[in-house]
């Protein structure tokens, strides 16, 4: 079993091992998993922190001990599938720059809460100073905290980062809409009846980023002009929106 799981879930041989151990105790802690996956208690810790960065654990404090959890194998299946389908999806204009090795875009998957924060706290090295956003807040915060990003916005702000952001018509908009100047954000509200859209999009430098919040997973893509384009897309709905 341990080697089908390092072949088919791209797993190392440790991780594999903690992965087991912890499917097989639940919510427990570390030190537990350790002695089920015949590792130290440190090696364990690290394994854990890698399987949570890619979304494939959860960790709790439990009346003062640290506990870990890992997904289902349900789970774990499912996120794949995700990303095998946005892969699918980006594979037609990823292959326009198939013949030119100085054009391909870069490009990095993030799992699970932890790698959307990742996500978050890279655009606060933003160069342009400015992000051009697609949110629906609601399920933002219900992924990242409102704590969460309550402290990115103070980061976002004393870096002087503008944000401009289109957002579904949902109550929380319109707080966001009128905190306005005082977090350096400009926001414009469409129709989510008319447009469904349930995750988010952002674009700054050369950068663009697909979050997706019920799969819980993030892509960067790293491009000059495919940046350039979804800018410009971006100004063009911004710009037929009324004030």
């Amino acid at each position: 079993m341990l080697d089908k799981i390092i072949e088919n879930f791209n797993l190392e041989e440790k991780e594999a091992k903690v992965y087991l151990a912890a499917l097989g105790l639940g919510k427990t802690r570390v030190s537990e998993i350790a002695k089920k996956a015949g590792l130290n208690r440190i090696t364990t810790y690290e394994i854990l922190k890698r399987l949570k960065q890619k979304g494939l654990a959860n960790s709790a404090v439990y009346k003062d001990i640290l506990v870990f959890q890992v997904i289902g194998p349900e789970r774990f299946i499912e996120k794949m599938e995700s990303r095998l389908a946005l892969s699918k999806i980006l594979l037609p204009q990823l292959m326009l720059f198939g013949n030119n090795k100085k054009s391909r875009p870069k490009i990095e998957f993030y799992d699970g809460t932890e790698g959307i924060k990742s996500i978050y706290e890279a655009t606060l090295f933003c160069k342009e100073k400015i992000i051009y956003n697609v949110a629906h807040p609601e399920n933002l915060l219900n992924t990242i905290s409102e704590d969460f990003f309550n402290n990115y916005v103070k980061k976002r702000v004393k870096k002087k980062i503008r944000v401009r952001v289109l957002l579904t018509d949902v109550k929380l908009s319109e707080q966001y809409k009128k905190e306005g100047i005082k977090v350096m954000r400009e926001t414009k509200v469409f129709n989510y009846e008319k447009y469904p859209i349930s995750n988010e999009i952002m674009v700054y430098d050369n950068k663009i980023v697909l979050l997706s919040f019920r799969s819980k997973i993030g892509v960067i893509i790293e491009d000059v002009e495919l940046a350039m384009s979804m800018k410009s897309i971006w100004n063009f709905i911004w710009n037929s929106l009324p004030n």
